[in-house]
């Protein structure tokens, strides 16, 4: 890989919009695996990465000054909170 490649690869990483993406699908899986298996543990830590996801991708928006598709993490957040609680 060149060098600008790399600092393309870098740049990615460093963008909360991923790590929305990483976060709710790592964190999904494991809710469903916890669920599945009746693990209580493994269903909380999914949870926890998953709203952690939404919670950094709502963060991401609103430094880049998206500020509606902030407000819609941060409210798709908000319900799936709510609906787990539940």
């Amino acid at each position: 890989m060149d060098n600008e490649e790399k600092q393309d690869v870098k740049d990615e990483l460093k963008n909360p919009s991923f790590l929305l993406f990483v976060f709710t699908c790592i964190g999904f899986q494991l809710f469903i695996t916890g669920n599945i298996s009746g693990n209580k543990i493994m269903q909380h830590i999914g949870a926890g990465l998953v709203f952690s996801g939404f919670v950094s991708g709502c963060v991401g928006a609103f430094r880049q000054r998206n500020f509606k598709k902030g407000i819609g993490s941060m409210l798709a957040g908000g319900i799936g909170a709510v609906i787990y609680f539940i």
